[in-house]
């Protein structure tokens, strides 16, 4: 295995780990979070953690090939462990998703350190191994650039500037840097002490001028950088303003969009089933609706962003959380419907939703809901849906998923017809709420924003109803050049997934001419805006009427996960318009779409409580509870009453996994419900003390559901104040800070950690040779650092006679026995054994009382003399 019996000069390979490993570290760890941006869901946001493995792999390289091993063996034998650590993992992991999970951050682990690994053997082991890796670095630059805009290759773009400066401009300069700091290393490389003081000095002064060029661009190009930082715009919250999420438990929230959107794919796990009682008048034909989750009504110019608010003038806004509603309490907000009250062709819709992989706390309903009740799953179905809950919406005759402008269907052309005929009674918005009418047609003043504005006026040119406008929009996206081929296109790859910036909206239309259904719903609002229409982007699910079997009823999959846009119209309130051209890849979901869940029985109890007492022996348990539904009506108590259960037929849930009743604990929260016929005949009236009074004792129950401990959210999720809104540079400068600092305060401790090595290893050593050898290392290398280093002239003897007479420690004496015991090879007598056992504390101590604690503290912060002492030793040891 080995080379030869050599080593390296531990300078050279010191330099090497500083000079070149840790800057390359941190160029790497750049890189790495921009490739988290885009792939996330394997990444997972790890970046440092990341960088860590890469850096634990650069570091172990260039300890280990100091000693010349071969690199193909001992590669083929780290490649080999590692492999067989990654097939090991099914073994130590239990279940599905985990064995997955696990076993591909292994596997980032493992490229990571092994990547790590080459770069370390090739920077202390090759000459111009730099060059290869700026190649390299540059390269992934440039994909991971072409990740953000598909165009990029075109240079005279002003839109892709802001991300060229971002990814390229550290990447140059790291190559310039390191192919500079290479040959220096390379050209001093058998040098020691001070050329290594003049190499840090050249570095420092590379470094300066390569600042000062910089800043020299900046305050020459000023004007034109701050031009077309306004023309593009801010980078935006990448990741915050985003529709689907996945949650820890395998379920989705309607946050995040970018798990299921742009680069990453799309997916058709299921994610819940609806029936939406609405159909066409007089028929059986269903009228499919649009499922809303929440708006996206205000643009931050600070960052570029759409975003939500709780502020809403006039809040219409209905956003439970069903998981932290008792079973079969209901929850109503009627001031969501002061305005559509008053609204035309209006009428209420029963919806019932029956969720799979939607996590327990989302609402999603049809637009305006207002009322919501969690129901139980029919027995048979409770493996597939996990929970439920019925809703109501005050809907507008008006809105239906087919108003999808671009569906081919001539019925539904006619249909959509009919609906805008209806709407071109709006002549303006005069009378309407000014408040309500700045904040949704509220547009951004600068130079890309009247770009659009100019659009805008283009588009809606000799139009002057409102509706028509609107239409023209339709029809803006839906043009065709002059080979008959549609100008805009869907993708689901243009860039960062995410609920797009300004800069990236204005890049779509203007330049690229695709995007996803985000890309068409943001421009679509700055066009509506820029109008004056008041318009909001509306997040939800998109609609799809497939099932023939079951009237009624619609499947929901994450591809249907969709933003559109809401327009307000006076007298008819907010309407959906889906300005999305067609994709037929959004209807990759399996079909048939299965069996419609059944509805339970109806529950005449739902008790919502507390267990205090479990009698596994006779089947019962007891249940403290202020509030219960009996018989559909809500009851509260104002003392807590218990209620004995019979549960010898009950099904016991917990996180909808049916356990046994020896797992139920007093303290658990429970809801208990009964579909007995005793309650069905129990007939009682008056306050809820005197209808929990009749219950039966024991009360004979069906269904016990042990409670998920969800933390109530407010109806409406505040937005992020300035503070919180960091941009994405912030966090990356944060990022780099973090790792700068931990290389500073190990460069500066370095020096420590040397010393503190020296005593350990004199601490352990045998009595004898070994002994005096590491006091004479430690000895050596305090008086190195604290006096001063050993000049190249100079001998041991001679140097030792200078400390001596500068601290009078003894030192010569140490050293005439010192070398007695290793080059003549004579037994030393008792007297010259005791004063090389001695040595070293009574030295230490003697050097500690004459030299100040300050002048000490400074003396061990002299980096460069530190290494500066291996390579004087290596050099005297030769």
């Amino acid at each position: 295995m080995m080379k030869n019996t050599g080593v390296y000069s531990w300078t050279e390979t010191v330099a090497k780990i500083v000079f070149l490993l840790l800057p390359t570290l941190l160029l790497c760890f750049f890189l790495l979070w921009n490739a988290n941006q885009f792939y996330v869901v394997i990444l997972k946001n790890q970046a440092f953690r990341q960088a860590i493995y890469l850096g634990l792999g650069m570091l172990g390289a260039a300890l280990f090939y100091h000693f010349r091993f071969r690199f193909l063996p001992t590669v083929v034998l780290l490649i080999g462990g590692l492999y067989l650590s990654y097939r090991g993992i099914d073994a130590v992991s239990v279940g599905e998703f985990d064995t997955f999970f696990a076993s591909v951050q292994f596997l980032i682990f493992a490229i990571l350190f092994t990547l790590g690994w080459f770069i370390g053997w090739g920077f202390t082991q090759l000459r111009y191994f730099s060059v290869v890796v700026s190649a390299v670095f540059l390269l992934l630059c440039v994909v991971l650039l072409s990740r953000q805009n598909e165009l990029f290759f075109v240079f005279n773009k002003q839109a892709g500037l802001k991300e060229y400066a971002r990814l390229f401009g550290p990447a140059v300069l790291y190559c310039i840097y390191i192919i500079f700091t290479t040959e220096l290393i390379y050209r001093y490389r058998h040098y020691d002490g001070p050329v290594w003081w003049s190499l840090a000095k050249r570095l420092v002064g590379f470094l300066l001028l390569a600042a000062l060029l910089f800043a020299g661009v900046l305050y020459f190009q000023r004007q034109q950088i701050r031009e077309t930082l306004a023309a593009f715009g801010g980078g935006g919250k990448e990741g915050d303003n985003s529709m689907l999420e996945k949650n820890k438990d395998n379920t989705f929230d309607l946050k995040q969009y970018s798990q299921l959107s742009g680069s990453l794919g799309r997916s058709n796990q299921l994610l819940f089933a609806a029936h939406i009682n609405h159909f066409f008048p007089h028929s059986q034909v269903p009228n499919p609706l649009y499922m809303t989750a929440f708006y996206y009504s205000r643009f931050d110019t600070a960052t570029q962003t759409f975003e939500r608010d709780s502020l809403l003038p006039r809040n219409d806004l209905f956003e439970p959380d069903p998981s932290a509603i008792p079973l079969f309490a209901t929850r109503t907000d009627s001031s969501v419907l002061t305005d559509a009250l008053t609204e035309k062709l209006r009428g209420t819709v029963d919806v019932e939703v029956y969720k799979t992989a939607l996590s327990p706390a989302s609402f999603v309903a049809p637009s305006l809901a207002f009322f919501v009740q969690p129901i139980t799953v029919e027995k048979d179905f409770r493996d597939k849906f996990k929970s439920a809950y019925r809703a109501k919406s005050y809907i507008s005759e008006l809105n239906s998923a087919y108003f999808v402008y671009n569906a081919p269907d001539t019925a539904i052309r006619q249909f959509q017809q009919q609906r805008f005929q209806v709407l071109r009674q709006v002549r303006n918005y005069a009378g309407v709420d000014p408040e309500l009418l700045r904040y949704y047609t509220k547009m951004p003043q600068g130079e890309q924003f009247r770009r659009i504005r100019h659009l805008a006026d283009s588009i809606a040119k000799g139009q002057t109803l409102p509706v028509d406008k609107v239409l023209a929009v339709r029809d803006f996206f839906l043009a065709k050049d002059a080979n008959g081929k549609t100008v805009f296109s869907y993708t689901d790859n243009p860039g960062i997934p995410d609920i797009p910036n300004a800069s990236r909206l204005k890049y779509f239309l203007f330049e690229s001419h695709k995007g996803y259904c985000a890309y068409y719903a943001g421009a679509t609002l700055f066009l509506l805006r820029a109008m004056g229409i008041p318009s909001r982007i509306t997040v939800g699910f998109m609609t799809v009427d497939r099932s023939s079997n079951n009237k009624g009823w619609y499947w929901f999959y994450a591809d249907q996960a969709h933003a559109w846009v809401q327009v307000y119209f006076p007298g008819y309130g907010w309407l959906d318009f889906d300005t999305t051209v067609g994709n037929e890849g959004a209807r990759r979901s399996p079909q048939p779409d299965g069996t419609p869940p059944m509805q339970p029985p109806k529950a005449y109890l739902a008790a919502d409580g507390v267990i205090i007492k479990v009698d596994t022996l006779h089947q019962k348990a007891a249940l403290s509870f202020a509030h219960f539904v009996f018989h559909d009506k809500e009851y509260r108590l104002a003392q807590p009453k218990q209620l004995v259960m019979d549960l010898s037929v009950a099904s016991i849930q917990k996180d909808s996994v049916f356990i046994r009743l020896q797992d139920v604990q007093a303290g658990d929260s429970a809801t208990a419900v009964s579909y007995a016929e005793v309650f069905k005949d129990l007939s009682v009236r008056g306050s809820a003390a005197a209808v929990a009074g009749h219950f039966p004792n024991p009360a004979p129950i069906d269904e016990l559901h042990i409670k998920k401990q969800y933390q109530e959210q407010p109806q409406t999720e505040a937005p992020k104040n300035r503070q919180q809104q960091a941009t994405d540079w912030r966090q990356l400068l944060v990022g780099l800070g973090l790792v700068v600092l931990l290389i500073v305060a190990l460069l500066l401790l370095w020096p420590q950690f040397v010393f503190w090595y020296y005593k350990v290893r004199y601490h352990f050593a045998a009595s004898g040779r070994a002994k005096a050898y590491w006091a004479y290392r430690c000895a050596g290398y305090y008086a190195h650092m604290v006096f001063r280093p050993k000049k190249t002239e100079e001998t041991y003897q001679q140097y030792a006679r200078q400390v001596d007479w500068q601290f009078g420690t003894g030192f010569s004496r140490f050293m005439n026995i010192y070398q007695k015991l290793k080059y003549s090879g004579q037994q030393v007598s008792v007297t010259e054994a005791e004063v090389l056992n001695g040595f070293l504390p009574a030295f230490l101590g003697r050097v500690r009382r004459q030299v100040a604690f300050g002048q000490r503290l400074k003396a061990f912060l002299k980096i460069f003399r530190s290494i500066g002492y291996f390579g004087m030793f290596e050099k005297d040891r030769r």
